[in-house]
């Protein structure tokens, strides 16, 4: 599914970017090409002028001259005297060239080589552009007068040149398109799959919740019913323990049920923050007397680390929220603590705001699962049938912490063990005091 939308995002991206460069192109390619052709006729006026201006002020025809001023392999020049006409190198295809050209003056304007208009002066009097085998020519006609009559010249231009030019210019910006639509769609498809990556990594995950789920679910269900089951035929004296399960795994799958929707509530960005100032230095001790017969209970020691009493630590944050991440902290800390342990909870600052942190003196974390412990429905070991924890605990307190703005990671205890700590934005100083 996805590739195929990777495809369509790639095309539809590629061609709408390559109809916009390619109208961009195109516009500029008319701006050079109007460019060129206004450049051409300014160049073509000039050396026309030159050419009877030259013609005027010679005694003779020099060819000679003629030949420099204008480039015989663009240019023709024929002068008329009456019936006579002179010329430089006038084959066949030229000559039927100037022959159309003064058919056309004749017909259209009528401009008569053989008996032009008498002016007081030389000048161009007739300009006009015609078609001949596939060419563009430009035709100039004037009137040269002399002291024994007024001649007559035939100047054709060929714009050969200018549409070479336009061709290379064309060349050029086809080539330029041609590698700017490949660099598009190069583009289009790596970015494009770059933005897929979050959709189809979250679908992935979506897979893997539900499967997750369902696993989770099957087992508290099938204890239900088949307890259900016994209970319908059970003993008098039978049926509390039967009674007792069944509790036990509603509870149980209730919390699962719970856990879900506050994941669920997450990702639709609609779970509720209650941001206040929160005192940290009252939030932990608070911790720590409502887990402290706990950890007493499993042979546990737990101690509390909290800064200098000089210290106010406050905090803008939702405080029944991060009670629950502590809560997870210390919970898990508990139950994978070996009896005889210790587990600290603290608060200290750090660079940028206050670290809320619990220490164990457990089995530990290897380094390649400290970051996917934080997944969901992850566990260390797949093989432990713990049926307090879903693998949700450590998920959910990331989702907190993402909507605090802070940071949540786990790290080696250096005296063996983990620690779990959360990183709020805030004001930090050091120093700290133990109690136990």
């Amino acid at each position: 599914m996805y590739k195929k939308l990777h495809i369509k995002m790639t095309l539809f991206c590629g061609t709408v970017t390559g109809l916009i460069l390619l109208l961009m192109t195109l516009a500029g390619l008319l701006a050079f090409e109007d460019l060129l052709d206004k450049n051409d006729a300014a160049v073509h006026d000039k050396t026309v002028h030159t050419l009877i201006t030259s013609l005027d002020s010679q005694p003779y025809i020099d060819y000679d001259k003629i030949a420099k001023l204008a480039d015989t392999h663009y240019y023709t020049v024929v002068l008329y005297d009456k019936s006579a006409s002179y010329s430089l190198s006038l084959d066949s295809e030229k000559q039927m060239l100037i022959e159309n050209a003064r058919e056309r003056a004749m017909k259209e304007y009528g401009f008569n080589v053989k008996n032009p208009p008498v002016l007081g002066t030389s000048a161009k009097q007739l300009e006009f552009p015609f078609s001949a085998q596939k060419k563009e020519y430009l035709a100039s006609f004037a009137s040269i007068p002399h002291k024994y009559g007024t001649f007559s010249t035939v100047i054709l231009y060929s714009r050969e040149q200018l549409h070479q030019q336009t061709g290379r210019l064309r060349l050029f910006f086809l080539l330029i398109d041609t590698a700017a639509l490949l660099l598009l769609f190069t583009a289009a498809w790596f970015y494009t799959g770059r933005m897929l990556l979050p959709l189809e990594e979250n679908r992935r995950r979506q897979i893997q919740f539900v499967a997750s789920a369902s696993h989770e679910l099957r087992s508290p269900l099938a204890v239900l019913l088949s307890s259900a089951d016994a209970l319908a035929v059970a003993d008098t004296q039978d049926r509390q323990g039967f009674h007792e399960i069944i509790k036990s795994e509603g509870n149980r799958m209730s919390q699962l049920i719970n856990d879900m929707l506050s994941l669920a509530s997450a990702d639709n960005q609609s779970w509720p923050m209650h941001p206040e100032r929160t005192a940290l230095d009252e939030l932990v001790p608070e911790l720590y007397e409502k887990y402290h017969s706990l950890a007493n209970a499993k042979g546990l020691t737990l101690k509390i680390s909290l800064p200098s009493p000089e210290e106010v630590p406050t905090a803008v944050c939702d405080r029944q929220r991060i009670a629950q991440i502590l809560g997870i902290f210390l919970d898990n800390a508990i139950s994978y603590t070996p009896k005889g342990g210790s587990i600290t909870l603290g608060l200290s600052p750090m660079e940028g705001g206050w670290k809320l942190w619990v220490a164990d003196t457990g089995p530990g974390i290897p380094d390649e699962w400290k970051d996917r412990v934080f997944e969901r429905f992850f566990r260390a070991d797949p093989s432990r049938e713990d049926r307090r924890h879903f693998g949700l605990g450590l998920s959910i307190a990331a989702e907190i912490t993402r909507l605090h703005g802070g940071k949540i990671w786990a790290e080696d205890n250096p005296g063996g063990g983990t620690v779990f700590s959360l990183m709020l934005p805030g004001k930090a100083e050091k120093s700290s005091t133990i109690y136990s």
